[in-house]
Parts: C-alpha cells; structure tokens; sequence
C-alpha cells in the first residue's frame, strides 16, 4: 500500500481556482475624415470618441468610465480607434479651418449618429465629411465716419427657451481694432444674427483689457445688424461653407445714459447689509444671452448707499444680494437678497430703497413610492431640490436659486431665506430610473410652479417613483426606411410646462432609439430631420405639426415598441 502524505491529501482535496469570467472582448472604431463636396482626404484631423450609455443602453456614472484619449488623421485621412468597451459612442472629427462635425451629423452644427457596438465588433468604412468654416467681417463706426475701437461684435445663433420664447446664443465674438475693423473666424456655416455693443464695464472686456492709451466711450446705442436696437428687427446673415461675408458694417450712434441711485437696508436689524453686490436686468424678457445681467455699481458699506450707473432709457430689475463667505471653522452667514422694478425715461432715478425682509424657511420632506429607504438612492449627497424664482413664466437672472440644505437618509431637508413670489421646482440630478411623481407645498400640487407668499406651515412633500416605462422606437421616411442621425422627441400632452418629463434620443445607425424612465402618462413622439434648437417649444410651431405626432401611451413597467415617420424638412 503506497504510502500518500497528507499534505498531499490536503491538497487534492481542496477546491480548486475558481473560474474568472471571461472579459469582454473589445471592439473597435475605423473610418475615414473626407473634405465634404469633393472627399479629399483630411489628414491630421482630432478624432474624439465618446462613450454615452453601456450595453444594452445601461446607463453609467461618469466616474466609472474610462477616457478615450483623442488620435489624429494620417495623411490618408484614415483613423482606427481601439481598445473600446461595448456601449453606444458618439465620434467627433475637427481640424482647423473646418466646422466640427460628429459622424451621422445631418448638417454642420447639428448632432451626430450614436454608434451602438457589440463586444468585438469592428465597426468600418464610416465616413466624416468636415465643411470648411466661414468667416464675417466688418467696420464699426461713429456718425462722423471714426473708426470706434474695443466693441464687442458677436455673432447670434437663433434657439428657442423652454416657454418657447426666441433668444440668442452667443456663437462667436471679436472686438474691433483701433481701425474699428474686426474679423470672426472657423464659424461653422448657418443663419446668424449679429450684434456690436460697446463694453458697459471693464469686465466686459475680460480676457482681453484695453491699453492704457485706449479710450472706450460707453454710451453707443447697442446695435443689431444692419442698424437698429431691436433686436426682433434685426436681420439675419447666412455664412456659406467656407465664405467670408465682409462688409457686415455698423454704425453706432450715441445716447445719453443714466443712474439709478439709492440705499439698501435690512428690515430685521435695521442695519447696513455688508459685503453687497448689486444687479440690473431689463424686465422684459430679454432676447439674448449674455445681456441680461451686469454689474455697473458701486455700493458704500459705510452707509448702504449703491449708484447704478450707464443704463439706457427701459424697465429693469435692480437686485441686491449679500455676498455670502465661510471659513473652516465660521459657519457662512445667512444669503440676504432684495429686488425692486425700476423705470428709467429720460433722467436719473434717485432714492430707490432696496429692503432686505425676512425669508422663509421652507421644510421639506422626500420619499419614494412603495416605501423604499431614500437613503438607497445614489449618490444622495449630491441630490439637491432648487426653487427658481420665475416672473411671468420666466426665470429671473439677477435672483438667486433658493437650494436645500444637504437631504438626510431619512428624506427631511430645510431650504431657507425664500422670499415670497413664484417659483419652479427642480432636482437635480434626478436620480436614474425614477420621476417626480408629486410635489405638494401645503397640500397644493407646485409642479407646474408655485406661488409662495405669507408663511408656509405643511412643508414641501416630493414623492420618486421608479415605476416607469420605456419607449423602444425606430425612425422612419416615408417609405419605412430607417433613418439614423435625428433626435426624437417625447412630449406630454396637456403638461407642456412640465419639461422634467419630456425625453430625448438620437437614432443609431440603424434608426433605433431608445427612451428610458418615461413617467406614465399620454404623450406624442415627434422626430424632424431639420428645426432650430429647441423649437418645439415654440407652442405656436408645434401647433402646425400636432396631427404628424404619434401618439403614445405610457404605462408602469411597459415597454413599448413604437415606429415614428421623420418630418422632412421644410414641411
């Protein structure tokens, strides 16, 4: 009998390694950047890829996903990109000298096609064509023919607001030389309106400060090409593919500027609020980004004194808001805010008297439908409700969000100093795979916006729910053919102010698209090949193409497959 050590016996009998799961094999990204309309090839183009959702579309947390370092072209125009995870990407080409495009974009400017890989598929052959930027310039003058230096020329895309309301985004900017001369360049081809304004405060002319030797008079009259401050009369330009439009000249004439003067105070001390910021902001609405809010004030600690200075004739705000600072060890003092309307015509405007009034405190509590513990949510230290102030439908820019203090694991949280007036409630980030299903601020449902005035006594209750559905779509032409590259949009019917519950997706490049935590309800899908951003908001504009939705109900835990027809563009 042979003689077995039992160190031996040991060994065999212990279990042995456990099988590892076999990682997934990667897959990769290969095409060509052509020149559009003649397909040269363009070498040394920046190639991005952008990993946006997991397999299966699963969602993912930023800090989870690896970064796809950017390559470039070679002489071929060629590029490969490796070594990538299975998921849904978005890949961008840009050189100088050309618009930056994604792959499947439909126009410069527009999104591009998600390309949705399986592990280890090589995807080839996908082609981006780059059309070359085009340029503006022009010469800013006075009414006596002098160059005028240091204005701020921008160019202005067209984009709509979520009430559906017409602005302008800054796309694009120069100032003019001390010939009054300016040039804005690599601006990607499309319909542009064009401003030119001179700095109302040096910060204005931030990064680029004027010299010493440069004067820079500040009462010009704001002007839309090709001359006028309307900006609804403003006329628009259109840059071609690789065009200069030269010529874009202003002329701008001067006009008389004024103050507006007066004190702040704190109606609970009846002391002088220190470390204050003032503001000014045209009451109507204004059309463009950027010109809505600035700060032209001095403010005198000593005797709470503030003089606003270079306003045009019009109706504005004028807020003021303690500037709130903690140490380590100091708990930041309490925010303190007051605003007033104030018309100026054609004279300063003296002894405007800014109160600072107590606010209320707001208790809060969240939870989520069928009782599961807020603190299973991720990412529950980030979570924040927001009140923001709003006036006929439309956020305040000189007014302060009104933010919750951090929400404890049992749902409760405080949110303080909110003073009386209407506001939108927003969280953020709403947490993946659940909706606000109600909101209630002393029993009245708040989430179509709230009005809040005298004290609050119930508090604010946020119901979550996670019982939502999915939307498994496919876009289509008119002959059932697929199309990829277009946005579809899911929209509720009879709550078109509730934007948290509107959804978005692009179709891949086999025209599917998906839509994930959709809040049970009735709504309408809509998919058009080409519209402005954000157009749809416009009510009057999705009024024309309400019979072209297609109808769609959601129910909980459904998933529903859905084939939508693309509107053509111009249709």
């Amino acid at each position: 009998m042979t003689f077995i050590p039992a160190a031996v016996i040991l060994a065999l009998l212990a279990p042995g390694p456990q099988a590892q799961p076999a990682a997934a094999a990667k897959a990769s990204i290969e095409g060509y950047v052509l020149r559009a309309g003649t397909g040269e090839p363009i070498a040394r183009a920046r190639i991005t890829a952008s990993r946006t959702s997991g397999p299966d579309d699963a969602s993912f947390q930023p800090n989870r996903t690896v970064a796809i370092p950017p390559l470039n072209t070679g002489s071929d125009g060629h590029f490969l990109v490796t070594d990538l995870t299975p998921g849904t990407y978005l890949v961008m080409a840009q050189r100088n000298g050309f618009a930056r495009q994604g792959y499947g974009a439909r126009a410069p400017g527009r999104g591009g096609t998600p390309l949705k890989i399986a592990a280890g598929e090589a995807v080839k052959d996908i082609v981006i064509r780059l059309t070359p930027a085009g340029a503006v310039s022009g010469r800013v003058s006075d009414p006596a023919g002098e160059p005028l230096t240091g204005v701020n020329v921008e160019l202005l895309k067209p984009i709509y607001d979520e009430d559906g309301r017409r602005v302008f985004d800054p796309e694009g900017s120069a100032k003019t030389d001390d010939h009054g001369e300016y040039r804005i360049y690599s601006m990607t081809p499309g319909r542009y309106y064009v401003k030119a304004s001179v700095p109302r405060s040096p910060m204005e002319n931030f990064p680029q400060e004027p010299s010493s030797n440069e004067v820079i008079d500040p009462g010009y009259v704001l002007t839309y090409y090709p001359g006028t401050a309307d900006p609804s009369a403003a006329m628009s330009i259109e840059i071609a593919p690789g065009g200069e439009l030269s010529a874009i000249d202003f002329t701008l004439a001067q006009q008389r500027l004024f103050k507006i003067r007066g004190r702040v105070m704190d109606s609970r001390t009846g002391q002088i609020p220190r470390n204050v910021t003032m503001f000014v902001a045209p009451r109507e609405n204004p059309m463009l980004f950027g010109d809505n809010t600035f700060d032209l004030s001095s403010y005198n600690t000593t005797n709470g004194t503030f003089e606003v200075k270079n306003l045009t004739p019009g109706q504005y705000w004028v807020s003021a808001r303690t500037n709130v600072f903690s140490g380590a060890a100091t708990p930041a003092p309490e925010r303190q805010q007051g605003r007033i309307a104030v018309d100026v015509s054609n004279a300063d405007v003296e002894n405007v008297v800014i109160v600072f009034s107590p606010g209320m405190t707001i208790p809060g509590r969240l939870s989520i439908e069928g009782g599961a513990a807020v603190s299973s949510l991720p990412n529950l230290d980030s979570v924040e409700i927001v009140l923001t102030p709003v006036v006929a439908g439309r956020e305040i820019p000189t007014a302060s969000m009104e933010i919750s203090k951090a929400i404890s694991n049992d749902g409760t949280f405080v949110i303080e100093n909110v003073q009386p007036g209407s506001y939108r409630l927003s969280m953020t980030p709403l947490q993946q795979g659940f909706y606000v299903k109600e909101a209630q601020l002393d029993s009245a449902d708040i989430l179509g916006g709230a009005s809040i005035s005298g004290s609050v006594s119930g508090g604010l209750e946020i119901v979550l729910s996670s019982q939502v559905g999915e939307v498994d779509g496919t876009l289509v032409d008119r002959d059932h053919h697929p199309v990829r590259g277009v946005q579809a949009i899911l929209i509720p019917d009879g709550l078109r102010n509730r934007h948290d519950l509107y959804r978005y997706a692009t179709s891949d490049q086999n025209g599917q698209f998906i839509m994930r935590t959709v809040a049970p309800g009735d709504y309408k899908l809509f998919a058009w090949e080409d519209i402005d951003d954000y157009e749809f908001n416009d009510p009057e504009f999705l009024r024309k193409y309400e019979e072209l939705g297609t109808p769609v109900k959601i129910t909980e835990l459904s998933k529903l497959p859905v084939e939508v027809k693309v509107i053509p563009a111009g249709q």
